[in-house]
């Protein structure tokens, strides 16, 4: 049953993948249209460019159908506590598995991703579409850089996700927010989100599926696809105004605590 269970659900997502694809070009401005390969080298270097601002509502839509779709054929069960902002905001969750940007994104929220992403056959290309705001880590402005297009993404109508912990945890502990994360919050005055999320198991556990411990993510992959179970809490706290908060530290440790208490009550097994 199991090795039926992994073959249906690749199956299921790599046909998913393609409606992806013929979806967002369907729907693509002319604006984001394919541009010559001169052009389109150019704008790979250029990760300071506004693209993404140009994603249409209708894109947004796509991208919110199409995470949805990716979370019922992994099989997860969903409960949400709480309203999801439906305003632009930055929403702020802990992190545990990959699973945490399908789930959380089909509430309505783009990323954050490095800039190579971008150049990831299929992936790439349908995270683009979908709004991901890449940017370059290192580097002299990095920092600056990154909270200007968060900011600029934010205030054209978007949400975008970040994960302040900077790693996955194990579902039943939170490590520490970075204050760094909070930046756009301050510099830019914008609203923030806390978001919880667990894994659950029948007994109210982590689900074993879910930590990647020393695991490859293939081998996580593998492990989820063929498992059965995983109840995902989604918990949404209310909105936190960064203009209330004169430093980001104080922010992030609002945020922190909020998140903090919904976490650790999970029972360790």
């Amino acid at each position: 049953m199991k090795y039926l269970r992994i073959t249906y659900r690749l199956t299921a997502l790599a046909l998913l993948s393609i409606s992806g694809l013929v979806l967002m070009s369907i729907y693509s401005p002319r604006s984001q249209s394919r541009k010559n390969d001169q052009n389109v080298a150019e704008e790979a270097k250029d990760v300071d460019d506004k693209k993404h601002l140009g994603i249409t509502q209708k894109q947004k839509n796509i991208r919110e159908w199409w995470l949805k779709k990716v979370v019922a054929i992994v099989g997860i069960t969903l409960t949400v506590e709480g309203d999801s902002h439906k305003g632009s905001a930055l929403w702020v969750a802990n992190h545990v598995s990959w699973l945490d940007i399908p789930i959380i994104g089909s509430e309505g929220a783009a990323f954050l991703s490095k800039a190579e992403i971008r150049k990831w056959p299929v992936i790439g290309w349908l995270a683009e579409k979908g709004g991901t705001v890449f940017i370059q880590r290192g580097g002299k402005n990095a920092s600056q850089n990154a909270s200007a297009k968060i900011s600029e993404t934010i205030k054209a109508g978007d949400r975008i996700l970040i994960f302040p912990e900077a790693t996955t945890g194990n579902g039943y502990e939170l490590k520490q927010f970075h204050a760094r994360m909070f930046a756009p919050a301050i510099d830019h005055q914008l609203s923030v989100q806390p978001i919880a999320i667990r894994y659950l198991d029948t007994q109210g556990g982590v689900h074993p599926a879910i930590f990647w411990g020393d695991e490859s993510f293939m081998s996580n992959l593998m492990s989820i696809l063929g498992a059965s179970g995983i109840h995902v809490e989604l918990t949404f706290f209310p909105i936190l105004e960064g203009h209330k908060f004169s430093e980001r530290k104080h922010l992030a440790e609002h945020a922190e605590n909020q998140v903090r208490e919904v976490v650790e009550k999970t029972k360790l097994r």
